[in-house]
């Protein structure tokens, strides 16, 4: 499967437990094909759920890729991020999309 919808689609899937059983191994595997390929949704999920496990780093760096293709939800946890004092200020202007950091 190389199809980013795809790959999103089985990761809610296996998340849920919907016609498979529940698999986080296999979530996290298909979110991240779908984020390489481009799906912005499914890399702003894997912000989420990187920063819930405590890997802010990680969280930051996914943020910041999708904020510089204009996801404003990722703009928006990079700005909530900042302001936590979670993410440097060159960090959260590398996205060079979020203004107010």
């Amino acid at each position: 499967l190389g199809n980013a919808d795809a790959h999103f689609n089985l990761s809610l899937l296996y998340h849920e437990g919907k016609g498979v059983g529940k698999d986080k191994k296999k979530m996290w595997h298909h979110l991240e094909e779908a984020a390489i390929a481009g799906h912005t949704f499914a890399r702003h999920n894997l912000a989420c759920y990187e920063g819930i496990n405590g890997r802010h780093e990680r969280a930051v760096k996914h943020w910041i890729i999708n904020a510089k293709l204009g996801d404003q939800k990722s703009m928006e946890g990079l700005k909530e991020s900042y302001a936590d004092g979670m993410v440097s200020k060159e960090d959260c202007r590398s996205s060079s999309c979020t203004p107010g950091c």
